[in-house]
């Protein structure tokens, strides 16, 4: 069986060119090439760097935050109906296992007069086609509740000039992110806002609509 493996190695030196013989032992038989890199013709070696390459590989799942920001209009609804605010907003994504939480200060402001919104807002969103969906874009359904602080300019002469409240808000959110699997990603969304106390009585409510992108 010896002089079997020797035999079988010298024709692999002929017929293998820049290839040759450097080591034989029992059950395993290695070839070397000029470049002295290696290979084994053991079964045994192959299985090993097969489980090798699967303890190597990546997760695919991603538990990650990451920043943004959006733009976009809000449009006052109710006694505020025809007025139209433009909306900024700073956030930070935590992206889990079947959701993503949302920290944001969104900015909603116009002049003449002036009406001015600045709020902190946690939000919680859960994309409805879950596991199934292998595409890059992702919809999904949230919301959350919010503290804002809320002025505006009076137009009656015999009051303040200035008509200003803090008091929680609530959102009702639905949407799509695009390019989800990329820590880059492209978000639109409508966003219905409703702020839970009467603001110089008046109730302060709209919908926005936004797109934004996230930072990697």
């Amino acid at each position: 069986m010896k002089y079997l493996k020797m035999i079988k190695a010298a024709v692999l030196i002929l017929l293998i060119p820049g290839i040759s013989f450097s080591q034989l032992s029992t059950g395993e038989l290695k070839l070397k090439s000029a470049e002295n890199t290696g290979f084994s013709l053991s079964s045994h070696s192959s299985k090993n760097n097969e489980v090798k390459l699967k303890l190597s590989q990546k997760p695919t799942k991603k538990i990650y935050f990451v920043p943004g920001g959006k733009i976009g209009m809000f449009f006052l609804q109710g006694d505020y109906r025809g007025n139209q605010l433009i909306s900024l907003e700073a956030f930070g994504k935590y992206v889990g296992d079947g959701f993503w939480a949302e920290i944001s200060i969104p900015f909603r402001f116009k002049t003449s007069p002036a009406f001015t919104d600045i709020g902190v807002d946690v939000n919680v969103m859960y994309p409805f086609l879950g596991a199934k969906n292998k595409s890059e874009v992702d919809p999904f359904v949230g919301g959350g509740l919010g503290l804002h602080f809320i002025g505006k300019d009076r137009d009656d002469p015999h009051k303040s000039s200035v008509a200003a409240r803090g008091g929680l808000g609530l959102n009702l959110i639905v949407g799509a992110v695009f390019f989800r699997n990329y820590d880059f990603n492209i978000v639109t969304e409508l966003k219905y806002f409703n702020y839970l106390r009467e603001f110089d009585d008046l109730r302060y409510q709209g919908i926005g609509l936004n797109v934004g992108v996230t930072f990697p």
